[in-house]
């Protein structure tokens, strides 16, 4: 393997920039290709003036962390606040993805444009979250995962009001962090503490273990045929290192990197394992950490206890790769919590981690608005379904765009702000 290109596979993935925007037909037709490509440069929304969120951390007093992660001891996220009294946004992020990825510094910077306080946090499957704050330190329990958000949430509500007034709260969060959002808003119903005026899911999965079994399925030989994941990874390695060596390269900025994805003949089979391996970097990360802070023993030997700050880590880097987010669920997670509820079974867990646990409430509350794509990649019909009987007029589709590709696109971002603002 070469991490080094690893890593810039690793963001190419969901290419963003910003840019001029016209307002166009989005151009892709075809889901994989909307999901890989994103949308094109030239048609990215305008920001005028966008502001730079601030970094800002969270330490828990006396928590104990293994060492290999002492660098993870603060949970970070970010700000941009507005000069006088706002509304506040929290922003959730998506599964493995940080506070500061590129999605969510261009969704900061649209809310903060379109006057709000924004807050933006990682996904609670993003390994400096499991670190330095989860509760129990094994992601994808939704209960859980919603339980940390909300109480990392309210230290920092207390933090902003000292430094600003603020006159609503509102939250949204794409992918995951959609269905984290909806959770949250849930809780919130129940507790009071935040009162949120409106909830704006983006592409949000109806059952997270539906959504990532499909993932999974694209790095199985029914996709990928004799090819292991790992050869596909060093496949699509390949591909990008002869372009960039071929190419006229001035510059490696977001522009390139959309040249560089169009530009490589990939087949429907190919977006779908890119997709997938994107996937399973961000799970294999969840999972490495959450056995770790646990010494769970599943991807490290429980001889090898305890990890140093010197410790080669990529023998159990290329072990979590391995393990399927499905595998993850049933071999560490379940029992996890079972261990925890006496009583938890497979079918709880899964209940509990969808929009079914939560159906009712969602039919009847006004708060919580749904925008997402007809062709959404995570989506099967039962999922389309359930929206459409669920919250009827309070979500809006595109017919295409797949998961999350046309976020940036203007008439998408236009139409987000018009539904948190209605």
């Amino acid at each position: 393997m070469r991490p080094l290109v690893l890593i810039f596979l690793a963001i190419l993935i969901f290419p963003a920039t910003i840019m001029a925007a016209d307002d166009f037909v989005y151009p892709y037709d075809n889901p994989y290709q909307a999901t890989v490509y994103g949308t094109p440069p030239e048609l990215v929304h305008k920001i005028d003036n966008p502001v730079k969120p601030k970094l800002r951390s969270i330490r828990i007093k006396g928590r104990q962390m293994p060492s290999v992660f002492s660098y993870s001891s603060e949970m970070y996220y970010s700000t941009a606040l507005q000069k006088g009294e706002a509304p506040l946004i929290f922003i959730i992020a998506g599964t493995g993805a940080e506070h500061d990825s590129a999605k969510m510094t261009f969704l900061v910077r649209v809310f903060y444009q379109a006057g709000f306080h924004v807050v933006a946090l990682s996904s609670p499957t993003h390994m400096n979250f499991i670190i330095s704050v989860s509760e129990f330190a094994a992601p994808g329990y939704v209960p859980h995962d919603v339980n940390d958000l909300y109480r990392v949430m309210l230290w920092i509500k207390k933090e902003v009001e000292k430094k600003k007034k603020v006159s609503d709260y509102y939250i949204t969060g794409y992918s995951l962090g959609a269905m984290h959002a909806a959770f949250l808003t849930h809780t919130d119903s129940e507790r009071g503490d935040f009162n949120f005026r409106k909830t704006l899911m983006i592409n949000p999965p109806v059952s997270l273990y539906h959504s990532v079994k499909r993932l999974d399925s694209w790095l199985t030989p029914e996709n990928l045929g004799d090819k292991t994941p790992a050869e596909e990874i060093e496949h699509f390695v390949d591909l990008f290192s002869d372009y960039y060596e071929h190419a006229d390269v001035t510059d490696l900025d977001d522009n390139f990197l959309y040249e560089l994805v169009t530009h490589i003949d990939l087949e429907d089979e190919d977006l779908r394992a890119l997709i997938a391996v994107d996937f399973r970097m961000s799970a294999s990360s969840m999972i490495f950490a959450s056995d770790v802070c646990l010494q769970a023993g599943y991807v490290v030997p429980p001889d090898d206890y305890p990890l140093g700050s010197g410790t080669p880590l990529m023998p159990y880097a290329e072990e979590a790769f391995e393990v399927s987010f499905e595998e993850y669920m049933a071999e560490f997670l379940l029992p996890y919590l079972q261990h925890l509820y006496p009583g938890m079974d497979r079918y709880t867990m899964l209940q509990k981690s969808s929009l079914y646990d939560i159906r009712t409430y969602l039919k009847e509350t006004d708060k919580i608005v749904l925008i997402g794509n007809r062709d959404d990649i995570i989506l099967n019909e039962h999922d389309l379904t359930f929206i459409d009987g669920v919250f009827g007029d309070r979500a809006r589709f595109f017919p295409t765009g797949g998961h999350c590709g046309n976020l940036m696109f203007t008439p998408f971002v236009e139409a987000m702000l018009e539904m948190v603002k209605s």
